[in-house]
């Protein structure tokens, strides 16, 4: 497809720009993302960029997204991208795909020549990994720049492949440019969450491209043959133009054609339609109904003109500049604007005619356009049954080329046009559950089954409800919101019936998944017998069946009976049996992973649950199910076993969302690592993710868990008090959801202690009763939860932890009260058994922090050359990783000469400081004084209080005089 052309004008400092950004003098390479209100000029800055560039002796490529229902069409404009490069270079297109075979599903002359046959499943990840191959090897050949244009239609393959490419950036001179309609977007558009991510990726180079200044616009004008307009006309032109270039051609066209200034700028894009012939308008009507471009047999079949007419017709269009021609032959608008009022101005009668026959032709002759355009059309013309047969093949075909997201889009619209008492809705909406759950969008998973089981009709049948409520409960364990699995599976046993089919064994599966997750309920010996003969059943059947997944996944859940026996050398025996029997190619192998990387983290494996989990994680890559439930988890999991292992950055790697698409809920799930991060290297917090994860503690507890580092970072930026909050909420929100075992309360208490503690001798009697209340609660609760070192080492680490947190807050405040408060000892004992226990665990970073809190106990012990050597030993850990609280507190660890004399180290401006609070000014007049905020005087008079072990002012003033700390 031929870029826009026409005049270039008031936009050199924007080439020049464009120019830098993409190294093309210094053919280097980069990354743009340019943006811009249609018609302001994009499509011809980089018509102008490509023609420089192959000016140059660059290799260029463009891919095109496009609307309507083309957006739904995986990976689309990168079709059109490997077509234009293999067709440049077809050698280097070649070579790469020797050796990144996923390349050769999007061009079906590699396809052939891999003897691939059929529709073959591909891999995104495999898909993003070829095509940054492809082009990196294209750019070590010669410099290339790729574009992408109108990304506000791509897809979301195309979206988060874009991601991938940006953020990996090209090691040879490769160029890469996105455009977009920036007046497109609004909040809920699939785009903006994505240009978010663009934002934060560091090297890209974003341009908003503004409008024309009056003058450009005028010699705009005046360049299109208009320069016979009278002054106010053109002055007219130029002030509705508003800068925007196509809208002042427009007018420009319209005006110096005799039809005048209209009302809006669509009855000026239709003027040129209208002065067409009539055939030309029937050809330029079927574009505007059709997809963004229109090939040339099926337009021709759609018309149904002679093609002596037919000819005639497109040369008018585009004599007329209303259609562009591309190769291979098809058809587009000029601008998508003028397709827009095309379409807005049909009657119904005549939209209602051209849909019936797009819909006739694409039936007869499928392979004229993708299946959601015959699901289109088909809908629109009120062929509902065609609309939903069209509508399952398109999520089929999304569905293999590795698009769950268009998969759901596709059959979500099936279910639009299907009523209650059809029970082809039964079907559509398991299948629209099933890509849901592929896409890694669970809530919606459920809310699909729970939408057709409140809403059954007429007409379903009782087995069809049974599978659909066992669905329900499976889906619905990964999650927080409230059901009873335990009664749901019992009536779905009621009305599966007792034929042995596949039905049958996914409820009887779900039942026994209900008996296990939840104990038995109420009478554990009858839940026991049941589970017996669940598991006989369910054995028979699937061997009778033919069924192995039923029954790794059997042996998977049972695994967790085991484990309640917290013999753990069982569970993992049974794990590596059911790996062992378990297909290679069985999804259930990424649970089974799961479940034995949990086994090494609980028993402090961490290295060996991490390259567990890894394997889980890429098993699931290879499945393309990397976007289900237990699969992301492996993810997740081993991203924070990165973090406690003391790879930070390869942390953040496993928890950066990558080219797949993710709902908002499945985002958050990673948010915790960039929050535990974010808290050890000393970054701000960010209060919008925090709201964000508190919006669904009540979804999915996990990101009450997830939001404990903020504790930290609320802590750091002296929000005690919001600290206290948050710890209480989200205990408050834990207990409700899980009750009050869980563990995750015993390192909630002690980073909520660790805050307190920063603010024991300078917080105000109201704010230390509240941190002795709150921390009590939280203490107790880590005290009196029961631990096994062997069975779970991080939270007997944390408990220790949890210990000495509380020892070192009693010797602050019982201290500053006056009171004698725990002896030097046990502080250092209690902080000696906190490193043993995470050195032992082997968290590196919560090890270097128990060394900082030995250093502190150690020199209020006199011992400062034990002090030292901790402090030595955990400033190695924290310049590696970055984090800048952990130096700040080792520094305050070192006793300094002066502190070894007994007199505290003062800064200058906290000596000036002193010397103020001693006359009695108020922090008011002291800022004044000292020409600072009074919220600057607070934190100096603070840190003063602290060094001194001052418990007031008046305190403070006498010390300093005792102690000659004043000139």
């Amino acid at each position: 497809m031929p870029l826009r052309t026409g005049a270039l004008l008031g936009r050199d400092a924007d080439v020049e720009r464009l120019t830098a950004a993409i190294g093309l003098e210094q053919s280097d390479g980069g990354s743009v993302v340019l943006s811009g209100d249609a018609g302001i000029g994009k499509s011809r800055l980089i018509a102008r960029l490509v023609d420089d560039a192959a000016g140059r002796g660059w290799r260029t490529a463009v891919g095109h997204c496009v609307g309507l229902a083309g957006s739904t069409l995986a990976y689309l404009p990168f079709l059109e991208l490997m077509t234009a490069l293999e067709a440049d270079s077809p050698e280097v297109v070649a070579r790469v795909a020797a050796v990144h075979p996923a390349l050769g599903q999007l061009l079906p002359g590699l396809r052939q020549d891999q003897g691939v046959v059929g529709d073959a499943v591909i891999d995104p990840a495999g898909v993003a990994t070829a095509i940054h191959a492809l082009l990196t090897a294209l750019g070590a050949d010669r410099p290339t720049l790729a574009v992408v244009e109108d990304v506000h239609w791509a897809d979301h393959s195309s979206r988060d492949l874009l991601t991938l490419l940006l953020t990996r950036g090209f090691t040879t001179p490769v160029a890469l440019v996105a455009s977009y309609r920036s007046d497109d977007l609004h909040r809920r558009h699939p785009l903006h969450e994505t240009l978010a991510v663009w934002a934060r990726i560091a090297g890209v180079e974003h341009v908003e491209l503004a409008g024309l200044t009056d003058a450009a616009v005028r010699e705009l004008v005046a360049s299109t043959g208009s320069a016979h307009l009278p002054d106010p006309v053109a002055g007219e032109i130029v002030r509705r133009a508003e800068g925007n270039p196509f809208f002042a051609e427009e007018l420009a066209a319209s005006a110096a054609a005799g039809h005048g200034l209209t009302g809006g700028l669509s009855r000026v894009l239709r003027s040129r339609v209208d002065a067409l012939p009539e055939d030309a308008q029937l050809v330029v009507a079927a574009v505007a109904v059709g997809a963004r471009q229109i090939g040339h047999e099926l337009l021709a079949r759609v018309v149904d003109l002679p093609e002596d007419r037919l000819d005639a017709a497109l040369a008018a269009t585009v004599e007329h500049h209303v259609l562009e021609t591309c190769w291979p032959p098809a058809y587009t608008f000029r601008h998508a604007l003028l397709g827009e009022a095309v379409a807005d101005a049909l009657l119904p009668g005549e939209r209602l005619r051209l849909h019936r026959s797009y819909a006739a032709v694409l039936a007869e002759r499928p392979a004229l356009g993708p299946a959601s355009e015959l699901a289109r059309h088909a809908a629109a013309s009120g062929d509902v049954d065609t609309a939903i047969r069209a509508s399952r093949a398109a999520a089929d075909a999304a569905l293999a080329v590795g698009g769950p997201a268009e998969a759901l889009q596709h059959l979500e619209r099936a279910l639009c046009w299907l009523d209650d008492d059809v029970p082809l809705r039964d079907d559509v909406t398991m299948a629209a559950s099933d890509a849901a759950l592929l896409s890694g969008d669970v809530v919606r998973a459920v809310d699909l089954l729970r939408d057709r089981l409140d809403h059954p009709g007429r007409r379903q049948a009782p087995q069809t409800r049974a599978e659909l409520l066992a669905r329900y409960v499976l889906g619905s364990r990964v999650l927080d919101l409230p059901h009873d699995p335990l009664g749901l599976t019992a009536e779905a046993l009621t009305l599966v019936g007792d034929e042995p089919t596949e039905r049958r064994v996914r409820v009887l599966t779900a039942r026994l998944q209900a008996l296990v997750d939840h104990e038995g309920a109420a009478d554990p010996a009858a839940a026991a017998a049941e589970i017996t003969t669940l598991t006989e059943e369910i054995t028979k059947l699937a061997g009778l069946l033919g069924l192995p997944r039923a029954t790794a996944e059997l042996r998977t859940i049972l695994v967790r009976l085991v484990e309640r026996r917290a013999d753990l050398t069982a569970v993992e025996e049974q794990l590596h049996l059911v790996l062992d029997q378990a297909p290679s190619d069985d999804p259930v192998r990424v649970r089974v992973l799961h479940r034995l990387g949990s086994v090494h983290y609980r028993r402090g494996e961490l290295t060996t649950a991490l390259a567990t989990y890894d394997a889980g994680a890429e098993l699931a890559r290879r499945l393309h199910v990397e976007l289900a439930p237990f699969a992301l988890e492996c993810r997740l999991l081993g991203a924070l076993l990165a973090y406690q292992l003391g790879d930070w950055d390869g942390a953040l790697a496993r928890s950066a969302v990558g080219p797949e698409p993710m709902a908002e809920t499945t985002r958050l799930y990673f948010v915790g690592t960039d929050l535990a991060v974010a808290a050890g290297r000393g970054d701000p917090l960010d209060r919008q993710l925090l709201a964000a994860l508190r919006a669904s503690w009540w979804i999915d507890g996990i990101t009450a868990v997830y939001s404990v580092p903020a504790v930290d970072l609320l802590g750091q930026e002296g929000r005690i008090d919001e600290a206290l909050d948050l710890a209480t909420d989200i205990l408050a929100t834990l207990d409700a959801l899980w009750g009050t075992h869980e563990h995750i309360a015993i390192r909630l208490a002690a980073l909520t202690a660790g805050q307190c503690a920063r603010f024991a001798l300078s917080a105000d009697p109201r704010l230390r009763r509240r941190m002795r209340d709150v921390t009590r609660l939280l203490l107790d609760r880590a005290e009196g939860l029961a631990v096994s070192q062997e069975t779970d080492a991080e939270s007997w680490a944390w408990q220790a932890r949890a210990h000495a947190e509380s020892v070192r807050l009693r010797w602050l405040l019982d201290r500053g009260d006056g009171d004698a408060g725990p002896r030097a000892e046990e502080l250092v004992e209690a902080w000696a058994a906190s490193t043993a226990a995470f050195e032992a665990y082997g968290d590196v970073y919560e090890t270097a922090r128990s060394r900082a809190g030995l250093a502190a106990a150690l020199h209020a012990a006199g011992d400062d050359a034990g002090a030292r050597a901790e402090v030595a030993a955990a400033r190695t850990t924290a310049q590696r990783l970055g984090a800048r609280p952990l130096l700040a507190e080792l520094e305050a660890s070192l006793p300094s000469a002066s502190e070894v004399s007994g007199i505290p180290e003062l800064t200058a401006r906290e000596t000036e400081v002193l010397g103020l609070v001693a006359r009695g000014l108020s922090n008011g007049q002291i800022g004044k004084h000292l020409f600072i905020s009074t919220k600057t005087v607070s934190v100096h008079v603070s840190n003063v209080l602290g060094k001194l072990g001052a418990a007031s002012r008046t305190e403070a003033a006498a010390i300093a005089r005792e102690r000659h700390l004043l000139p």
